[in-house]
């Protein structure tokens, strides 16, 4: 994508140089190969394509739910939309499931950049317009789905409408995705927890519980993975704010991390358990 030089990008490496030539639009296959989380991927390109001079189309294959990774879904239902508030067009559609450790995942996705990426305002989220519960399902016993959306429903007060099974079809493996969905007038926020081998189901469930509650009982509108991914668009477009419930220490990271590369600058105001407001600027 960015046509560039590289050297030391081998094993046991201690150096590694880089240096970006032009980026270049067009359409791109990226397979991984293993359950290794292509949605990552997708976030690595991203960025210099929201901006490149014409349309993308990307083709990713490998883990698509990945524990310490944004799934799908939560791209699709949030992360995607909140960019696309910055004057670029981004859609993408799932064709296979990806859980870790079979992959077998795949998904594309198309891009029409921006001459420039417009700043946005994301400081409040309205009114709550619904709460729904789902789990995916793939190659296990249906009792850990019902357990998992037996626990939902009851800490999060939700109707059997409220709350559904989805099986995957033709899985290449075992698979469990717990997933609390909040739709506001001016966002939709995901919470999501993988099943795994040694935890129980109703643990499972009390952990999205848990972040969902935490989540409506603040007033900000960005959760705390959305907050991280937001910082790189919204420091290329040199201004805006968000306001976000919690500030982990990868996003603290990711701050100055930016501030090395691009004349912006990342206020960032508030305290633990009140909230944050994260606010960019040009620099020059």
């Amino acid at each position: 994508v960015g046509q560039a030089d590289v050297d030391g990008a081998e094993l046991k490496s201690t150096k590694l140089v880089f240096h970006p030539g032009k980026v270049k639009s067009g359409d791109y296959t990226f397979s991984i190969g293993s359950a290794g989380s292509a949605t990552l991927v997708l976030q690595t390109v991203l960025p210099p394509l929201l901006v490149a001079d014409g349309e993308s189309h990307l083709t990713l294959e490998g883990g698509t739910h990945n524990p310490w990774a944004p799934p799908f879904c939560f791209l699709k239902k949030t992360f995607i939309p909140t960019v696309n508030r910055m004057g670029v067009t981004i859609s993408a559609e799932l064709h296979a499931h990806g859980f870790y450790p079979a992959g077998g995942g795949k998904f594309e996705v198309d891009i029409k950049p921006a001459k420039k990426l417009k700043p946005f305002e994301l400081l409040s989220r309205g009114e709550t317009k619904s709460i729904k519960g789902r789990c995916i399902l793939a190659n296990l016993p249906i009792h850990i789905a019902e357990r998992e959306i037996s626990v939902l429903k009851k800490k999060l007060s939700l109707s059997d409408e409220q709350a559904n099974i989805e099986f995957v079809k033709d899985p290449r493996g075992p698979g469990n995705v717990l997933i609390a969905e909040v739709e506001t007038k001016e966002l939709t926020e995901l919470f999501i927890s993988f099943g795994e081998r040694g935890v129980r189901a109703e643990a499972v469930a009390e952990r999205v519980a848990k972040e969902t509650r935490r989540y409506l009982g603040s007033d900000a509108p960005v959760g705390v993975y959305l907050a991280d991914q937001l910082l790189i668009p919204m420091a290329m477009a040199g201004g805006g704010s968000f306001k976000t419930f919690g500030l982990t220490s990868h996003s603290r990271t990711n701050i100055e991390v930016i501030k090395k590369f691009l004349d912006v600058n990342i206020n960032v105001e508030g305290e633990e358990g009140k909230g944050w407001l994260i606010t960019f600027a040009k620099t020059k």
